[in-house]
């Protein structure tokens, strides 16, 4: 059993909708997402080497997405929102789209949560996490930990004892990367688990061992009633480590777990909607005035911001999808010039050297 450790925020990996939306965290945002596009080309350029149709086409998608992203700055309640960009949506290849989800994820269960400690204040949250021994065989390892984990649950579905008869509900994810000591496929799962007392860890790690034959390490913690985000984020992350492996890795983990359900919950937390879509939700800023920021991606210097242009609530939508090109740039129908002045001023303390907006031709200036 591993001793307990402080739990630590990643905000590397994935980001939570309404934690640091102000316009001041729009440069490390973006920061944030030009690494992750950088490594989702240099896996796209491994895969186009690769036989096959399919992994050509795969890497085309992942080639393209991120290529644009428009943010809207909401600048009377000071609030940015992803609002298009392009996005291939293979999580296990494209560190840019798994940050995305994972922050879809992670927003819908916490969301899930503080309803629950409304219903049940007594109820608590502890993240466990269980793992297999190492080996050679990605496939079968994984098969080897999923078997193990549904095995768990039966075990306390048929009510003869378990050491989660106290858990009410759950989410888990699963995560792979190659073992520090051993080089060999390091398969585990990360838990939420809810319940009013925590869960015996040496308990829990002999009924593990008893169902695995091969491993007893297991770890169970507390999350802070305070910061749920920093238990929850461990299971909302990456499913493959990218800056930690290399492509030929990430792509073998792709070709072996695409397709499989990477994250599953029961009881209490069942049946949480997690969207598709990738863009942030904007529905608590609707109707309000907005400043378009188009940001373009280069590999000698990663995204630089293109445009400020101010937009209005009348501005038709426009919907991403895996062959848009970036939007034109729209009129300025009743534009704020200064709050665009004012946008730009603070984007320029982060990317020096932009384009100045402009208004559009025939309109004074304030």
């Amino acid at each position: 059993m591993r001793e307990p450790t402080d739990q630590k925020k990643n905000p590397e990996q994935v980001e939570l909708d309404g934690v640091s939306e102000g316009i001041e965290a729009l440069p490390k945002r973006v920061d944030r997402y030009g690494k992750a596009r950088k490594s989702a080309l240099d896996i796209a350029e491994y895969m186009q080497g690769l036989p096959g149709q399919q992994a050509r086409e795969v890497a085309q998608r992942v080639t393209a997405c991120g290529d644009y992203l428009l943010f809207r700055h909401f600048f009377t309640v000071d609030k940015v929102k992803l609002h298009a960009a392009q996005f291939c949506k293979a999580h296990l290849l494209c560190p840019l789209c798994a940050i995305r989800r994972g922050a879809k994820a992670l927003a819908a269960y916490l969301a899930r949560w503080e309803t629950i400690q409304l219903h049940r204040p007594g109820v608590r949250a502890f993240l466990v996490t269980l793992t297999v021994k190492d080996g050679p065989d990605l496939a079968e390892r994984f098969n080897h930990l999923h078997k193990a984990q549904r095995e768990l649950w039966k075990r306390k579905q048929r009510g003869r004892g378990s050491v989660l008869d106290g858990v009410d509900g759950a989410v888990w994810s699963y995560e792979v990367k190659r073992g520090n000591g051993s080089g060999q496929w390091h398969p585990h799962l990360h838990m939420i688990a809810l319940s009013e007392v925590q869960p015996d860890a040496q308990k829990l790690a002999q009924e593990w061992h008893s169902i695995t034959g091969d491993s007893f390490i297991v770890d169970v913690r507390p999350i802070s009633q305070d910061d749920p985000v920093s238990g929850f984020i461990e299971v909302f992350k990456y499913a493959v480590k990218f800056s930690d492996q290399e492509p030929a890795d990430t792509v073998h983990a792709w070709a072996t777990l695409k397709g499989k359900r990477l994250l599953a919950s029961s009881g209490c937390f069942r049946g949480v909607d997690v969207p598709d879509d990738l863009a942030d939700d904007a529905s608590d800023v609707a109707g309000l005035p907005f400043m378009d920021m188009l940001y373009r991606y280069s590999r000698r210097g990663g995204y630089s911001l293109a445009s400020v242009t101010p937009g209005t609530a009348s501005d038709r939508p426009f919907k991403a999808h895996s062959k848009a090109k970036a939007p034109s740039t729209p009129s300025y129908l009743a534009a704020d010039l200064v709050a665009a002045l004012r946008t730009r001023q603070t984007l320029d303390r982060g990317y020096g050297g932009s384009p100045p907006c402009q208004p559009s031709p025939g309109q004074r200036s304030p």
